[in-house]
């Protein structure tokens, strides 16, 4: 089922996650950003400060905080679950993940990733493009696995 995505942040990670939404066919409705100035990373869809994003509220649409640092992107999952946002899981249609694997809500897993069964991503994660997770690793909360990285099976990764 298509998904209409309000993407949080305007940087390069929201123009990767734009991506990812668009190429598993859903639509990505606006951004949203902290600066006043910033500038949508996709021609034609507009950008909303924090301050109009957090008055309005929103009434169960969905959410993708795309945030590079971890803090920050807690911070804002946290308030914007508090006003009512779905934060789903984003997958890339050309990620594989196993049909056991556990998501946490709004954990990224980006193109060529690979997450096999009994794994656990935490909620906000960022499974990046290229990373190997295999059975039975245990991705912590709001952890970033850079391009490439191998999760052994069994393993545990902290933020």
């Amino acid at each position: 089922m298509s998904q209409a995505w309000t993407i949080f942040g305007t940087g390069a990670h929201a123009r990767k996650v734009a991506h990812c939404a668009l190429r598993a066919g859903d639509s990505v409705v606006a951004f949203v950003d902290e600066n006043p100035a910033a500038r949508s990373p996709l021609p034609g869809v507009p950008v909303s400060t924090a301050a109009a994003w957090a008055a309005s509220a929103a009434n169960g649409g969905v959410l993708f905080v795309a945030i590079g640092r971890a803090e920050v992107r807690r911070r804002v999952m946290d308030d914007a679950a508090g006003l009512g946002w779905r934060l789903p899981p984003l997958l890339h249609p050309m990620a594989s993940v196993a049909p056991d694997a556990v998501l946490g809500e709004g954990t990224l897993v980006a193109a060529g990733a690979v997450v096999e069964g009994g794994a656990c991503i935490g909620r906000g994660a960022i499974v990046d493009i290229g990373v190997l997770v295999d059975h039975d690793a245990v991705v912590a909360d709001f952890c970033h696995l850079r391009p490439g990285q191998v999760c052994p099976a069994g393993s545990t990764w902290a933020a």
